[in-house]
């Protein structure tokens, strides 16, 4: 079925189109199909003749092609310079990696910590010194074959730098120096059982067992500790602290200040919980106040007890109030005071920190990380401007849903929050921090080791049956560090061409650099065993693995020096630089003629008047909204979906009245050219 267009050819949508099939025709992707007239072009159904015309001259009409740009000029306010100028390569850059782990995407954003934040690390020190990453201190299991849980406390015996290390299962204690030399305690007997408690004064130690609590001197092993305290019940919920220059102790439900009484009876209790099965679990302190945190149910609250010292006599303790509460089924395991100004907050859920005001009120923020085996984090320590925390077979995780790289490591370890900067989601930067060889259980308690400066930063912590203390004399035997998935911004494919890296010269071990991509390619090596220094003019290539993908996520890895296993390579940052991997598109710029009466090739000649104007209104109402047309190639049978990215009519008849065919004056008449530029969007 035909049907006349305009009074010329007969397009037709029924007729199948002889360069195949076409998304559905709307309708402004009409088709033409040829008849009587050679039409060289069809622009969403409507027929023109080519107007290519003046080659050579400056007034020149030509059929042309050519790529659409597809970059652009930004304006570059990031914190990075030249990150956003992308008119030549789009590139991202890291030089510092203090924000911490957690970060699934290096994107640009407004986001001022983003830039120096990580997806993953593990054996590496990316916290302790910003633009520098180097590998961590190994570990040394100095004491196996514990029953557990272990308890341990930072102490001088005698001048000499050490922890006491208590066996609450086997019901034993030792003191172990820095030398290597351990002394074993006389112990009570009797003990039916010892909580999962233990405390010091520097001068004295304390735990308690199912009949009472305990005090020993530390500096006097062979005399067996002397009971102080019988306790209200042989639950064994019990925990201790010696805290602002006092004893205290929360037993069952009661909260004790271990003082004045007529020992070994207990004095009245400075606060009873409402609720009997309501035990307390943990102990710190704040400037104001003693914080005692507990749980009864799926009920955790933090009771704070302030200090009044109105009367300039030794402060005396007020009775409990809640000055925090845990969401409901997160429960405190321990509580760690720190600086005077952050309490770190370990739960069934994750950490948490918390700080204080003027009044001993605790606010605390969002799980920094969390345990979505609901183990959680049950031992705290610090150091410098850091807390550590136990993360049992490295299931601590920054979010839900959150998934660790294939090659991440499931021994037990220790995870470092940086307590001097908060990033966007309103937590502290993390990352793992010192390893163990293997799984064994809970890392029940964490310590520094002694006083001395020159054992500053060494750490001491306890898993179920051992005890791992900073190796001083090796580093880690590797380490690495995964970058956040590079996109820029974008979903469009990209390739990933050169990495330049930035090290200090390294003169023993290596590194060693990887990557994945969105194809999932396995982690694929693109350089490794470098050793001496990467400078400005040597690149990295990415290879086949770069081309055409969504993101690009690296892995740089460390490895020791064999020369002296305490020798690290020190990796300072890196650089991308990449392209648009986007499937191009088209530009046409077709010259079309736009005449009442055209002859074509053959000498056929078609029209009527008011042809060219009745051409030109369909074209523009077909072209102004943006809609996608059809533009049909009618010489070779060819077809495109394109968009019409710009449009002009030149009228090339002269301004006197024209003769129309039927003899008579038509001064309304239009003739000329039409050049449009169409994008096309298959």
């Amino acid at each position: 079925m035909t049907s006349n267009y305009l009074g010329g050819n007969a397009p037709s949508i029924v007729n199948p189109l002889p360069f195949g099939l076409l998304p559905p025709i709307s309708s402004t992707q009409a088709s033409f199909s040829l008849t009587d007239i050679a039409y060289d072009y069809a622009v969403a159904g409507i027929p023109f003749l080519a107007g290519e015309s003046l080659r050579g001259t400056y007034f020149r009409r030509m059929y042309e092609r050519e790529f659409a740009p597809i970059r652009k000029d930004q304006f570059d306010n990031q914190q990075v310079p030249g990150e956003q100028s992308i008119l030549g390569w789009w590139e991202r850059s890291q030089s510092n990696f203090s924000g911490g782990a957690g970060l699934q995407y290096l994107d640009t954003t407004t986001d001022s910590t983003l830039n120096s934040r990580f997806a993953y690390s593990e054996g590496v020190d990316v916290l302790g010194t910003p633009g520098q990453v180097t590998l961590l201190p190994a570990t040394i299991a100095t004491w196996s074959g514990l029953t557990g849980p272990t308890q341990l406390r930072g102490v001088v015996k005698g001048g000499t730098d050490g922890f006491l290390m208590l066996d609450t299962g086997a019901k034993t204690l030792q003191f172990l120096d820095i030398f290597g030399a351990s002394t074993s305690y006389t112990m009570p007997g009797g003990l039916t059982g010892i909580a999962n408690t233990f405390t010091d004064d520097g001068t004295n130690y304390y735990f308690a067992d199912k009949t009472g609590i305990y005090q020993g001197a530390i500096a006097t092993p062979g005399v067996a500790a002397t009971k102080l305290w019988n306790v209200p019940s042989t639950s064994g919920n019990y925990v201790i602290a010696f805290i602002k220059g006092r004893l205290v102790g929360g037993l069952d439900n009661n909260f004790y200040e271990l003082v004045g009484g007529a020992p070994p009876t207990l004095p009245t209790p400075k606060f009873t919980h409402q609720n009997a099965s309501y035990t307390f679990t943990a102990i710190s302190e704040v400037p104001a106040a003693i914080v005692v945190a507990g749980k009864g149910g799926t009920l955790s609250q933090i009771h704070k007890f302030t200090l009044d010292t109105t009367t300039g006599a030794l402060p005396v303790m007020t009775s409990g109030i809640v000055t925090a509460q845990m969401p409901i089924g997160e429960t405190i395991q321990t509580m760690y005071s720190y600086l005077g100004s952050f309490v770190g907050i370990g739960t069934n859920k994750g950490f948490r920190l918390a700080t204080t005001d003027t009044n001993a009120n605790l606010v605390y923020g969002p799980l920094v990380v969390q345990d979505p085996t609901s183990v959680g984090v049950k031992a705290i320590g610090g150091w410098d401007r850091f807390l550590f925390i136990g993360n049992q077979g490295n299931k601590l995780i920054p979010q839900q849903g959150w998934t660790n790289p294939t090659d991440a490591s499931n021994v037990d370890m220790l995870m470092r929050v940086d307590l001097s900067t908060v990033t966007s989601s309103g937590s502290q930067p993390f990352a793992n921090d010192l390893m163990t060889t293997g799984l064994d259980g809970a890392i029940n308690s964490i310590t520094n080791f002694g006083s001395s400066t020159a054992l500053s930063g060494m750490l001491v912590f306890a898993t179920a049956h051992k005890v791992w203390v900073t190796d001083t004399a090796n580093k880690q035997a590797s380490g690495f560090v995964y970058t956040g998935k590079v996109r820029f911004n974008t979903l469009e494919p990209k390739h990933f061409d050169f990495l330049f890296i930035r090290n200090q010269k390294i003169t023993d071990g290596s590194m060693n650099v990887s990557a994945l991509n969105s194809k999932g390619v396995p982690l694929t090596s693109i350089v490794s065993g470098v050793s001496g220094f990467l400078g400005d003019d040597q690149v990295v290539s990415f290879g086949s693995l770069g081309l055409q993908q969504e993101w690009v996520q690296l892995k740089f890895g460390l490895v020791r020096g064999t020369l002296s296993t305490n020798y690290s390579p020190s990796w300072n940052g890196y650089q991308i630089r990449a392209l648009p991997g986007v499937q191009r598109q088209i530009l046409m710029t077709l010259p079309l003629i736009c005449h009442d009466h055209e002859k074509d090739k053959f000498g056929n000649v078609t029209g009527y008047d008011g042809f060219a104007f009745s051409r030109i209104q369909a074209l523009e109402a077909a072209a102004a909204t943006g809609s996608i047309i059809l533009v049909q190639d009618l010489n070779y049978g060819t077809g495109v979906q394109a968009v019409i990215e710009n449009y002009r009519f030149e009228q090339q008849a002269n301004e006197q009245p024209k003769v129309s065919s039927g003899m008579a004056l038509d001064s309304n008449a239009r003739s000329g050219y039409i050049i449009i530029q169409a994008r096309v969007v298959q």
